[in-house]
């Protein structure tokens, strides 16, 4: 955990710590090594395997160390050293207490040793777990506390299978939760034992005795723990260790992991079915696919050499990519770059969405918005009424996919079969609006675009290093003020979105900094555009109460189905609504503020 999330050592503790760390004896430099490792964010296996201590061990000096403080590392206070001793009083100055005795109990290693756990697949799994754990910290917001436990989940979830191969998530869960692991706590036991559960049929909270143990605010962590376990495992269904994660795209809306291997078919499947837990936690769709082939990038007419452009992949983010602005351009020249680049992304998207492909739906909306800002800044009358028709053209085509995605998500997890019409229509919705997209009108706009956008600009503007700092600044003060009193979603999203592209266009002028910035950045965007796209399918499934006419008895059925999916989607509003004050928090932070004000100082 980065320090500026957390309570440090005060700066004195930290100064006779590390004395002593270099000065003391042996045994006492451990122990004040592991509590600085604690201060210093790393995790509890980590420290214990630097510090040659048991995790137990580490365990009980961090909790004592916040009850007694430096008192830890004191003598007796009624020991009296002997007069002119320079050892004894150095000894008084860095005695502790003595470690507790080992807990009761086999280690993790001991059970699945005795119990047959086939260690391959298990490592495999707590792999693929830690990957997906580290790359969707942005949505799931759990303590870097609990990496290490979601490794120990992946390593036991199959722990039952030798005893009871068809009900070996339960039979699992009965072997954790017979006595005492070394190392672990009671409640850690318990979410081991209830992400064991989890990890394979239906996830039933309530019936799940593990599950019922825990206090509340640990019960939300084991559904998240198993939601990312269950993907994990159904990445090596095949039990070859073959299926590897290439890309992870975490946002709150959706979750999309590239993956590949020689035969990743059968697992992708299974990691799709499993991946019901997620969507029911988060209220996010999941798409697990193969990696996609690179696409190169169209080049004609753009600002770059042809030949020279980076490949694209629908599954890239605009971040890892932008326009270079040299200093001396001006503000519209600098725009007028940035605005090139993305015409060349929607170029290469809407050339693997023409067969009807709504997948790249939600990106096509994303840079289309992104494209009307931009060209405002070159000229607010350029081709407004023809970027205006591009961007809602393809907003409706990505909340139609976002309405047909949710309604399969709910159709499968409640087994609502009365859905599955409606599933077929919006899906055929989406399709055909990407079908009947006019390509030749956008390449018209396309055309006349990189015309005008490539004109020399002429006349006295000042460079853009020399404003970038102020439109920054002026950007953030806008987020800020629509953030805490603002009442619209929509201009809330646009403030980031403005914010976030700034950033990115002005990317090669700022300090290194600005990855941190755009980091703590994304997650508050993703946020707020996944209440907006909440809120539009909230509006359509409005729309589409009344089904069409049909059997009474069908007709009930259908808007039952509905009813059903308008309370999922409220489930999943009132979930985000309850986050994002902590997305926000990051944002409107003394880290961001400082990683901000040093990116924006650069220019």
């Amino acid at each position: 955990m980065a320090k500026g999330q957390r309570a440090l050592l005060p700066p004195e503790d930290e100064k006779q710590l590390r004395e002593i760390a270099e000065n003391g004896p042996e045994p006492v430099r451990q122990r004040a090594r592991a509590i600085l490792a604690w201060h210093d964010g790393e995790n509890v296996n980590d420290t214990a395997r630097k510090t040659r201590l048991s995790v137990n061990q580490v365990q009980y000096l961090w909790r004592a160390y916040r009850t007694k403080g430096l008192d830890l590392f004191l003598a007796d206070a009624e020991a009296t050293p002997t007069r002119g001793s320079r050892r004894t009083q150095e000894q008084k100055a860095v005695a502790v207490e003595p470690p507790p005795p080992a807990e009761p109990g086999a280690t993790l290693e001991a059970l699945c040793k005795a119990n047959r756990v086939d260690m391959v697949h298990a490592r495999k799994v707590a792999d693929l777990a830690l990957h997906i754990f580290d790359a969707t910290s942005n949505i799931h917001r759990l303590p870097q506390s609990l990496r290490p436990l979601m490794e120990a989940a992946g390593i036991v979830h199959n722990i039952g299978l030798e005893a009871d191969p068809d009900n070996h998530h339960t039979r699992g869960r009965d072997i954790l939760l017979a006595g005492p692991i070394r190392g672990f706590t009671d409640d850690e036991r318990h979410i081991l034992a209830a992400t064991t559960a989890f990890h394979r049929k239906r996830v039933r909270p309530e019936s799940e005795p593990a599950y019922q143990a825990l206090p509340p605010e640990l019960q939300r962590d084991v559904l998240k723990l198993a939601a990312i376990l269950r993907i994990a495992d159904g990445l090596d269904y095949s039990n070859q260790g073959l299926t590897d994660i290439v890309q992870i795209q975490a946002e709150p809306e959706e979750l999309v992991i590239a993956v590949s291997g020689s035969n990743p078919g059968p697992d992708i499947q299974q990691a799709q079915k499993k991946s019901d837990l997620w969507a029911k936690v988060f209220g996010g769709r999941v798409r697990i696919l193969e990696a996609l082939p690179e696409t190169p990038a169209m080049t004609a007419g753009t600002a770059e050499p042809a030949g020279t452009a980076e490949p694209l992949s629908p599954l890239r983010l605009i971040t890892s990519r932008a326009p270079v602005v040299q200093p001396a351009m001006s503000v519209t020249r600098a725009a007028q770059s940035f605005a090139l680049h993305i015409l060349d992304r929607l170029t290469s998207f809407l050339r693997l969405a023409q067969g009807g492909d709504a997948s790249l739906a939600r990106s096509l909306a994303r840079d289309a918005g992104r494209l009307v800002e931009v060209v405002a800044l070159v000229d607010p009358k350029l081709k407004a009424k023809e970027l205006k028709w591009l961007a809602e053209t393809l907003n409706t085509a990505y909340i139609a996919t976002a309405l047909a995605e949710r309604a399969l998500a709910v159709a499968e997890e409640t087994g609502e079969s009365a859905l599955n019409s409606r599933v077929l229509a919006w899906e055929a919705e989406a399709r055909d609006l990407m079908k009947s997209f006019d390509a030749d009108r956008f390449s018209r706009l396309a055309a006349d675009l990189r015309r005008e956008l490539s004109a020399d600009v002429s006349g006295p503007e000042q460079s853009v290093a020399y404003h970038a700092g102020a439109i920054l600044w002026g950007q953030l003060a806008t987020l800020r003020a629509v953030m805490e009193h603002g009442e619209s979603v929509d201009d809330a999203l646009h403030a980031a979105q403005r914010l976030q592209d700034t950033l990115i266009a002005f990317r090669s002028l700022l300090g290194p900094e600005v990855a941190q910035v755009l980091d703590i950045l994304s997650p508050l965007e993703s946020y707020l555009s996944a209440i907006y796209t909440t809120q539009a399918v909230l509006t359509r499934l409005e729309s589409a109460a009344k089904p069409a006419r049909k059997g009474r008895k069908a007709a009930a059925a259908a808007d039952e189905a509905l009813v059903r999916m308008r309370q999922a989607q409220q489930e999943a509003l009132e979930h985000l609504a309850d986050e994002l004050p902590g997305v926000w928090s990051g944002v409107n932070s003394a880290v961001f503020r400082r990683a901000f004000a040093l990116a924006v100082a650069a220019p």
